[in-house]
């Protein structure tokens, strides 16, 4: 049995679905992607919010629930709030999704909530977006869930840095960080530094691999250009150390996302993604997850 537990992110088993489009919901049925995840090994599943809602119009929330039980899914990720902390019709939009997400965490027993910045970027101010983040906390704590923040190299929330000052500045035990190699290494920010990050802080982690170069914008190239772990240009052992040292003691997420990913057959995407990962997890001490 492998040493630690690993999340499919939603993209990992969504199959050829239009990450950048307007309707980027999988074309495939649930229950295949969950069958496929739970085969290749994976304890963990994630879903965005338009599948969310289709789920819970089809089988339900119970029924979903069974379906991630039945497979020996214990971690639940949902995903992704943006806008929560805007004004005006971006506002409106957010909160409706927030409602959603947090109904279908508290119905489903999720582990936590992804969050990120304002992907456009635009200046950031760090203490208003914090007391947004408390509130959005307590409203997830209330749920029985969680909320990570995910700094992105072209959004405002841009380094784990920042997105840790925001965290802490929010001060509530809801409120966390999440790293994505892929993130980490587009935004120019040392693995090394990681290490400093404190463990309690950090609600996630994030590995995939990428290419030598951008290709088209970073929004563009992070939907269309990852790699496996191991096949792209970063170093993933160094990534993983970094993280080990920071005291984490979760799962791993494996965020697979590109044009050539979503060509294979969704259960050779799937196993592949588990394998080319827990490889480099188990040189190192094994977790218990939480």
């Amino acid at each position: 049995m492998a040493e630690y537990d690993l999340i499919a992110a939603c993209w990992t088993t969504a199959g050829a679905c239009d990450p950048m489009g307007s309707d980027d919901r999988s074309p495939l049925p649930i229950e295949d992607r969950v069958r496929a995840a739970a085969r290749a090994g994976f304890t963990g599943f994630g879903i965005r919010h338009g599948d969310i809602l289709h789920v819970e119009d089809s089988l339900g929330f119970p029924g979903f629930r069974s379906l991630l039980d039945d497979h020996g899914i214990r971690h639940l990720e949902l995903e992704f709030l943006e806008g929560w902390y805007a004004d005006g019709a971006e506002r409106a939009a957010s909160d409706a999704q927030r409602a959603d997400l947090l109904r279908a965490a508290e119905a489903l027993g999720a582990r936590h909530i992804k969050i990120g910045g304002h992907f456009a970027g635009g200046p950031l101010h760090v203490e208003r977006v914090a007391a947004e983040l408390h509130r959005l906390a307590a409203e997830a704590s209330d749920a029985g869930t969680r909320v990570g923040i995910e700094p992105m190299p072209f959004a405002d929330v841009r380094t784990p840095e920042l997105g840790l000052e925001i965290v802490r500045k929010a001060d509530h035990p809801a409120a966390g960080l999440f790293v994505d190699i892929w993130h980490v290494a587009r935004a120019g920010v040392d693995f090394e530094s990681l290490a400093s990050l404190p463990g309690q802080y950090l609600f996630g982690v994030e590995l995939d691999d990428a290419r030598a170069q951008v290709s088209g914008t970073l929004i563009e190239d992070t939907f269309n250009g990852r790699e496996f772990p191991g096949e792209g240009v970063l170093d993933v052992p160094a990534f993983v150390e970094a993280v080990q040292r920071t005291g984490y003691q979760g799962p791993y997420g494996v965020e697979m996302l590109s044009t050539e990913f979503r060509r294979l057959p969704m259960e050779e995407a799937v196993q592949r993604a588990y394998d080319t990962t827990i490889r480099f997890l188990t040189k190192h001490r094994p977790l218990h997850s939480s």
